[in-house]
Formats: structure tokens, C-alpha cells, sequence
């Protein structure tokens, strides 16, 4: 994932760099790349130093049911409150299993640009968009929780049928409920 940080957009915001691009994250629910790039503590304490802005309206008991002012940020962003954000679907699935590679490790490889195509073209509302993370995010949660990781299907195979869409029927079954970072994740 890339994030392009203007220097006009720091100083009219008032924001640090790590600020912004924790902002961005949170917004699409990135929480992998922030664990990645943040370690908890400071993610929660640069999430903190939001509080008292625009952009976060309540701290809550986990960091992943922060509050934000979506209008806010994505005035911020100039994100377009219909912009269905691909890359959020991607990241959910795993990269690779065992020796198997089953998608792109980055937005910048061409087989990445080719299945987001082929997404925006099937995705075309925020709420299929949605539907269709949840759907990804409870069928790998419950073929990990089978021990059955190997046999997931390769990306192209899951773009190439609209899997997403047999996999509704687990969002119910595994609920859509997250658990907070655990703190050997960071």
C-alpha cells in the first residue's frame, strides 16, 4: 500500500506524519499495517493525541472501535464517501500458506491491478463492498480456525467467481465481531 503524504495537507491540518498516516489507516481499517508499522502503545498514544480534533470522536475500550469523523477524514483525504477502497478486501486475504502463493503482496504488481479491476467491476456499492470483506474475512477466520489454511483458494480463482459471495453464509456463523490487538500481534 502506498500513502502519499502532501506537505500543504500537514501544515493546513495541524497533523504529524505519523498522525496522518494512522488517521488513513484507521479509515479503512488497515489494522494489519498499523500493527506493522506501530507498535501498540504508540499507536494508542498517537491515536490519543486525536482526540481533542476533528477527525476522532471517542476513544473506546479497543483500539479497533475508535470512533472517527468520517466526514473529516475524508475531507482530509478527498476521499469520495462512495469510493469503495479495494485494497481493504485484498489485505484481508493471505498472501501466501505453506509454499502456496495465493495473491499479490503489493498494490504495485500488475496481477494486484488486474483483480482489483475485476472487483470494482462486480463491487459497485459501499455496501456489497462491506459484505464482501466481511464474507472474505469469516471464511479465512474459519477455514484457520479448521486448520484448513492450505486449502484456500488462489486469488485469480476467487476474483474469477465472486467468491466472496458463496462465502456470505459464514459472516453469520463466525459473527463479524473482532478482537482487539493481542499484544504478542505487535
Amino acid at each position: 500500500m502506498e500513502i502519499k503524504i502532501d506537505l500543504g495537507t500537514l501544515k493546513r491540518s495541524n497533523l504529524t506524519p505519523n498522525q496522518l498516516v494512522l488517521l488513513y489507516l484507521m479509515y479503512y481499517k488497515n489494522f494489519d499495517d498499523i500493527a506493522a508499522i506501530f507498535s501498540k502503545k504508540d499507536a494508542i498514544e498517537i491515536r490519543n493525541t486525536l482526540l481533542d480534533s476533528d477527525y476522532v470522536l471517542s476513544q473506546q475500550t479497543t483500539f479497533r472501535d475508535t470512533i472517527l469523523s468520517n466526514r473529516h477524514v475524508e475531507k482530509l483525504f478527498n476521499i469520495r464517501a462512495d469510493q469503495i477502497n479495494f485494497w481493504e478486501f485484498y489485505s484481508k486475504y493471505p498472501i501466501k500458506v505453506g509454499s502456496r502463493i495465493l495473491r499479490a503482496s503489493g498494490d504495485s504488481a500488475q496481477v494486484a491491478q488486474k483483480h482489483e479491476k475485476k472487483y470494482l467491476a462486480r463491487v459497485r456499492t459501499k455496501e456489497a463492498h462491506e459484505t464482501a470483506v466481511n464474507a472474505l474475512e469469516a471464511f479465512v477466520a474459519k477455514q484457520k480456525q479448521a486448520g484448513k489454511l492450505e486449502f484456500l483458494p488462489n486469488m485469480e480463482t476467487v476474483m474469477n467467481n465472486s467468491m466472496w459471495e458463496q462465502w456470505e453464509v459464514f459472516i453469520q456463523e463466525s459473527g463479524t465481531e473482532q478482537q482487539d490487538w493481542n499484544t504478542d500481534a505487535i
